[in-house]
């Protein structure tokens, strides 16, 4: 074992005081902290209460406790023993030191490079939602029976190698128009995506069908970038990571070569959570997570005086109540246009998210508004922007397809939108739903919103209203336009094993202030205060860049782009 790397990583789960204690403890022996202090007789008790746990405790540090098994166990054993002691209201912290030594990150090679959103939540990256410490928890191999299905309604599916254990047959596609749908038929039982690029010179060759479409020179595979957040292979040695390394993904394609039709939509939501639909055969595997990554412009207005308005927003209403009594939750981007969030992500019913760039505050793109219930990040890649060249980051790295057209070989890419921050949603709900099963949709929504960390402030941008100045791009969130907080994936799983039990920890909001944000401040004409004096130069003697130093810090944050690809959507 290499020292320097077991000292630094117990470091980073934020026991150093216990690390020289637990790194050479045997299997056998758990290490627990009690809330409030604790006493050597409450931990007894503890032990006592959890099976196989000896009533032999020894206090190692205040608050803290090992707790030994009667005899030798595995470490299967002992995790399921730890787990089990994480529902005791009494206990705040069990580590067991062979497994939790190390804080768990995949050896996946785009893993350090590239999937920053995949890291750590610190400084300098607030936005994200901390997986290393919710994979400590679970990695997504489920308590009891199968893992949770998650749904993706998108532009369907692109073979990938790692993607391709992950589908749940071919899915089901609901394009209805044929030409829209770009595969020479209408709706069917293949889900697969066959591209979506509309080139300019098709548009202007028939403008009456093409108008109002987004034309674009090469196809996006999004349903795939998408999938792949949520359950790429993960810990192979190649490739990328998703956030639930044992995901099973349904794939129901609704949006194709000109968005998506508010019809196919609602049946692609319905087949989805196991309800009939009609000329469909019925799905074989429910979802009990839907993530949305279509949004539209329009409100979800029932009482609207626009007909073709009130309508679609009624059919929304109806299907997201049908839906949500099925047991599923639909997990919906908030959309991309700077504005008012659209729907179907503003229907009751829906689980609307916003984006976030790296550092925590809103990606210029996203939509905000009070019917936003989380935010989380969801990349902010420099798209031709105000301030990309300060605030900018590279987009949130997955699997893709490299056919610009049609489908062609299997690759990466980079998106950027608040299609890709549900998706991170997505699967943080489904990891709840493994570890515990019997959790209803209204718990999983309190577990998300509840346990949110929260929202960076940003004073010198300033809040995210008409009024500040920045058009509502980059700036800073507060719950009633962007959610509850930031989703924390860690505590989300704190919550799913024990809703009654949990208990807030003690957190308190960022302060960002950083020389590229006062950049990017004055070049949008925002008053920016006196720079603060220069912080004292560090003594010759002192920390140097050891496990903690500042050149360890910045070489985790540095993500140098081996990605061709950049898409903002």
């Amino acid at each position: 074992m290499n020292l320097h790397r077991s000292w630094r990583d117990c470091v980073s789960l934020a026991v150093a005081s216990l690390c020289l204690l637990a790194l050479p403890a045997p299997a056998a022996e758990l290490l627990v902290k009690l809330r409030e202090g604790g006493t050597t007789a409450q931990a007894v008790a503890v032990a006592r209460a959890a099976p196989g746990l000896s009533p032999d405790v020894r206090s190692v540090a205040p608050g803290w406790y090992r707790l030994a098994t009667h005899g030798l166990a595995s470490t299967a054993a002992t995790a399921r023993i730890a787990t089990s002691m994480r529902l005791d209201r009494r206990v705040q912290l069990v580590l067991e030191p062979r497994r939790e030594s190390l804080t768990l990150v995949p050896n996946d090679t785009l893993y350090a490079s590239e999937q920053w959103w995949l890291g750590t939540a610190q400084s300098g990256s607030s936005g994200v939602p901390g997986m290393p410490a919710a994979w400590d928890r679970l990695i997504g191999a489920p308590t009891s029976g199968l893992p949770p299905v998650v749904a993706v309604l998108d532009s369907g599916y692109a073979n990938h190698p790692e993607l391709d254990s992950r589908w749940l047959g071919t899915g089901h596609d609901f394009v209805s128009s044929v030409d829209y749908g770009n595969d020479g038929d209408g709706r069917d039982n293949d889900a697969r995506d066959p591209g979506d690029r509309l080139a300019a010179a098709e548009a202007a060759a028939n403008p009456a069908l093409w108008d109002g479409c987004e034309v674009r020179e090469r196809s996006s595979w999004h349903g795939t970038l998408m999938a792949g957040q949520i359950g790429a292979v993960s810990n192979n040695g190649a490739g990328v990571a998703g956030l639930h390394w044992n995901a099973r993904i349904l794939p129901v394609r609704v949006a194709g070569k000109c968005g998506a039709a508010v019809g196919d939509v609602i049946d692609g939501l319905r087949w989805a959570a196991g309800l009939a639909v009609a000329g469909a055969p019925a799905n074989p595997t429910p979802a009990r997570v839907i993530v949305l990554g279509v949004a539209g412009f329009e409100p979800c207005d029932a009482g609207s005086a626009d007909t073709n308005v009130r309508a679609a927003a009624q059919l929304y209403i109806d299907a997201l109540a049908e839906v949500r009594g099925a047991g599923a939750i639909v997990v919906a981007a908030a959309g991309n246009q700077r504005s008012a969030v659209g729907r179907p992500a503003s229907c009751p019913g829906a689980f609307a998210v916003t984006a976030l760039n790296r550092q925590g505050f809103k990606a210029i793109y996203a939509n905000y508004g009070s019917q936003v219930a989380l935010a989380t990040v969801g990349g902010d890649a420099a798209n031709g922007r105000d301030c990309d060249a300060q605030l900018a980051d590279s987009g949130l790295a997955s699997t893709s397809n490299l056919g610009t057209g049609a489908a062609g070989g299997f690759g990466y890419a980079a998106g950027s939108g608040t299609s890709f921050a549900a998706p991170v949603v997505a699967g943080v709900a489904a990891l709840m739903w493994s570890v515990n099963p019997a959790l209803g949709v209204a718990d999983v929504e309190a577990g998300l919103r509840t346990t949110a960390r929260p929202h960076v402030q940003v004073p010198i941008l300033q809040a995210c209203d008409a009024a500040s100045g920045n058009k509502a791009g980059r700036c800073q969130c507060d719950t009633s336009i962007c959610g509850a907080g930031i989703l924390d994936a860690e505590q989300a799983l704190a919550f799913a094993l024990s809703p009654s039990g949990w208990l807030a920890p003690t957190r308190s909001a960022p302060v960002l202030d950083s020389p590229e944000i006062r950049q990017c401040a004055r070049s949008l004409g925002l008053p920016v205060p006196a720079d603060p004096p220069p912080l004292p130069a560090p003594d010759a003697g002192g920390g140097g860049g050891g496990a903690l130093g500042a050149e360890w810090l910045a070489a985790l944050l540095l993500a140098t782009s081996l990605l061709s690809i950049r898409r903002k959507d």
